[in-house]
């Protein structure tokens, strides 16, 4: 599928900038502590793609969702990603010519997809609907239904509202925005689907909601009746990383003996003891917290 671009579109949603789409992939690497790969991967289990499948990521980003998305649906699928900012459309297409994936992107408001009806099998909205105002939100899920094929599926994926006692650190770092379980549901079930799925991704405060798109003679889902819910397991936390911290602290606390020797007549025996006694502190902080 050829590669293509066009002018920024009008939109009332939050567009990020040239300098936050610099930084996107790295922020998502650091706060999934490595783990972005897995959780791309997740997220096209969850919307059930095959292979064959066309597939339209809707807010793609720099496009890791679109590129799981089409390694799930193989040659014979497509995948288009569409976003309203022009430097997370060329910083995903980069992306996908160093991988050689056959993945088309473009400018385009989530609110007016610029697709026929009934042109996809699978539609994706990760972390985006936040993004938009409530009544963007409502256009957006609108348009999904609309280009997609009956039987098709939409998966909403967004942060939890914010709460001030709780939340992961994906959360913390977005306390600009969240939208419930129950809004979601309430989202896709007034557009006209059948809700089938709801749960927890298993990463920070991450949720899902499912909704397909009926098939002819099908009725959407009943209003007030509580969809399935199945919340995955939550994915595990590289080994890595309490070596890393601890030797992060080892390294920061070395730092600071190095400067207080500098201005405190200390013997190399103390600081010695007092270099142990640190690292015997942070081991124990660290397991306390497992």
């Amino acid at each position: 599928m050829a590669m293509t671009n066009s002018p920024a579109p009008a939109t009332k949603g939050l567009v990020l900038s040239a300098a936050q789409a610099r930084w996107y992939d790295l922020l998502a690497a650091l706060l999934t502590l490595g783990r972005d790969r897995q959780l791309r991967e997740r997220l096209a289990e969850l919307a059930r793609l095959t292979p064959g499948d066309a597939v339209l990521d809707v807010g793609c980003g720099t496009g890791t969702l679109a590129l799981a998305a089409k390694r799930a649906v193989g040659a014979s699928g497509t995948v288009v990603g569409i976003d309203a900012s022009p430097d997370m459309i060329a910083l995903a297409t980069r992306k996908a010519a160093r991988a050689g994936a056959d993945v088309a992107f473009r400018n385009a408001a989530a609110e007016r997809l610029p697709f026929e009806d009934a042109t996809f099998d699978a539609v994706l909205s990760t972390l985006m609907l936040h993004h938009l105002p409530a009544p963007l939100r409502r256009e957006c899920v609108r348009e999904a239904l609309r280009v997609l094929k009956p039987g098709g599926r939409m998966l909403a994926v967004d942060f939890a509202t914010p709460s001030p006692r709780k939340g992961g650190v994906l959360a913390r770092l977005h306390r600009h925005g969240g939208v419930s379980s129950d809004a979601v549901v309430a989202l896709l079930r007034d557009a006209g689907f059948r809700v089938e799925e709801t749960g927890a991704v298993g990463v920070s405060d991450l949720l899902y909601a499912l909704g397909v798109k009926p098939l002819s003679g099908q009725m959407p889902s009943p209003v007030g009746e509580a969809p399935p819910h199945r919340s995955l397991a939550p994915l595990r936390r590289p080994r890595w990383i309490v070596p890393a911290m601890v030797g992060i602290a080892v390294a920061a606390h070395a730092m600071m003996g190095v400067q207080l020797a500098t201005r405190v007549t200390l013997s190399a025996t103390g600081l010695a003891i007092a270099a142990v006694a640190v690292v015997v502190v942070w081991l124990h902080v660290v397991r306390s917290r497992r």
